[in-house]
């Protein structure tokens, strides 16, 4: 029997009570019910923006969890849709309970999320304003969705694919990072110009995020994973948006003949994997770092510099990659 599908690791989350109202919501065994854990890059994005914003305890539990529910929620749709095998070096969901279990359950989770941020604040005004967040940044998560599923990287231009790729990023991830970014101002007690500056610039990072997340997704297929849910779905994804730039138009043609001709293929996928992370991995590091700057920027500018920068600077700081070493910087 496979543990924590999704690397369960909620702090709010681990008593055996709770366990038990997981369990009976969703017909899973304790050991088998989706949780809320991995990196949870989203709950320090919110935890940051709270400080930054002015908060001076903790921020609420119950609206990090919140945060935490939906992206979980969404892995486990996402998974289903890309019929991914693995989830966080384990079995996804769909692949442990069948398709209309996990789907059931990502659609609690959606629900839960809303649940739980309904019950955060008591002022009636507040919490509406909390939940229509959450509800406006669920909807446009799933038009993202839409253009993910709906797009293939073979039947695009370069410059499609970079358009497409960007409305991607911001649509999904840069938008539940915003999300994640404007609630931890908003507890934070933050004015309506620093909730507005903190929600741009959480977008901002949350399309870095998608960059990194996808050009890792190529790493580790390189290094041996199974895991190319983008290659074998012919998504549309960065790396192919980076490869647009650094190919001519009649090699990108060919590359989407060999995505094509490969995705049955594993040995072929891995070989094209290994081909695009040659041309992206420069791109990537320049776009990725210079966007991260861009938004601290922003951020200083939109407050008038009057706040300390320094906490969100951190979470930049954990997405950004080296670049390729010079020609000097190589020689020993």
């Amino acid at each position: 029997m496979t543990a924590n599908p999704l690397g369960f690791a909620g702090p709010t989350h681990q008593t055996s009570r709770t366990r038990h109202s997981w369990s009976n919501a969703l017909q899973l065994a304790p050991d088998l019910y989706p949780g809320v854990g991995g990196k949870r890059f989203r709950a320090t994005l919110l935890e940051r923006a709270h400080e930054f914003a002015g908060g001076r305890s903790a921020a609420p539990a119950l609206i990090v969890e919140a945060v935490e529910m939906l992206h979980a929620g969404a892995l486990v749709i996402d998974d289903f849709e890309d019929d991914s095998l693995t989830r966080r070096g384990q079995p996804a969901l769909h692949r442990v309970i069948g398709p209309a279990r996990a789907v059931n359950a990502g659609n609690w989770m959606y629900f839960r999320a809303l649940e739980l941020a309904a019950a955060a604040w008591e002022d009636p005004a507040r919490s509406a304003t909390l939940v229509g967040r959450f509800i406006t940044v669920a909807r446009k998560c799933h038009e993202g969705q839409a253009i993910d599923l709906a797009t293939r990287v073979d039947e695009v231009t370069p410059r499609q694919a970079k358009v497409t790729a960007l409305a991607i990023s911001r649509w999904k991830t840069g938008r539940l990072a915003s999300l994640a970014a404007w609630c931890g101002a908003h507890t934070g007690g933050g004015d309506p110009q620093t909730l507005e500056a903190v929600a741009a610039f959480g977008c901002r990072v949350g399309i870095c995020l998608q960059m990194k997340n996808d050009l890792d997704e190529l790493c580790e297929l390189v290094d041996g994973s199974d895991r190319c849910d983008d290659l074998r779905n012919r998504r549309v994804t960065w790396p192919w948006a980076w490869a647009g730039t650094e190919l001519s138009a009649r090699q990108f043609a060919a590359w989407q003949r060999r995505l094509r001709r490969s995705v049955e293929q594993p040995a072929r996928v891995r070989m094209l994997a290994r081909n695009l992370l040659d041309v992206s991995r420069g791109p990537a590091a320049a776009a990725i770092n210079v966007r991260l700057d861009r938004a601290i920027e922003r951020l200083s500018v939109a407050t008038g510099g009057a706040r300390d920068a320094g906490p969100l600077a951190a979470v930049c700081n954990s997405l950004r990659i080296a670049g390729e070493p010079t020609r000097a910087e190589a020689l020993p």
